[in-house]
């Protein structure tokens, strides 16, 4: 474990999306699972389970749908070679994961029980329930820090919703589960942090919002 303190762990977690294809041992992907199951959820429900997948068949399904959709939506957002803008190097980043994403050693799917939201009424409650996100999210940030902690890069995708029906059946899910996300873990090839993100104080308010939170 990092001798590195949790806010050490919190400031330096960024997405890595550019990950080697060294194995990851089984122990330290358990650790990473089992960090990720000591998060809080609704009346502790805990409605997680997980699936790793390192199978190189396994991950060539998820690579080759997640390049489709990646080529099909997003194309037209590829940076030019000139563009050096921050955004730019996001998106670069971004492609990079999708055209090697069958390298990544670990393509882990986080799924939850579907759990209507209190918000939709019973009688607009048609079809299948979402996965409870609510409960599951604070799961996939355990997952994220262990694996900084731990010396492993890691990034949460959503991607696979658009072709959640497939994937579901390829890995036999139950259908009161939904797939909330697909982690890539591996060796990262970059740096962890330092992260850039908006000072707390620039969007907080005090009692309304408007009113500036004092310094």
């Amino acid at each position: 474990m990092s001798d590195l303190g949790l806010f050490d762990v919190m400031y330096s977690t960024r997405a890595m999306r550019r990950l080697k294809s060294d194995p990851v041992a089984p122990d330290l992907l358990l650790q990473v699972l089992e960090a990720g199951t000591q998060a809080a959820s609704g009346q502790n429900t805990q409605p997680w389970s997980f699936i790793v997948v390192s199978d190189e068949k396994d991950k060539s399904f998820l690579a080759t749908h997640y390049r489709d959709v990646m080529n099909k939506q997003f194309s037209d957002y590829r940076p030019k070679i000139e563009d050096q803008s921050k955004g730019a190097r996001s998106m670069r980043a971004a492609w990079y994961l999708s055209d090697n994403l069958h390298n990544v050693p670990v393509l882990l799917l986080v799924c939850g029980v579907r759990d209507w939201p209190f918000s939709v009424p019973e009688k607009d409650r048609i079809g299948k329930a979402p996965p409870s996100y609510g409960s599951v999210y604070p799961c996939i940030q355990n997952i994220l820090l262990a694996c900084r902690a731990l010396g492993l890069g890691a990034t949460l995708t959503t991607l696979h919703q658009l072709f959640e029906s497939e994937l579901q059946e390829y890995f036999a899910i139950p259908n009161e589960y939904g797939v909330v996300a697909m982690i890539p873990i591996g060796y990262p090839k970059g740096h962890f942090g330092p992260v850039h993100r908006k000072p707390a104080q620039t969007v907080s308010y005090l009692n309304r919002w408007g009113n500036n939170f004092p310094s």
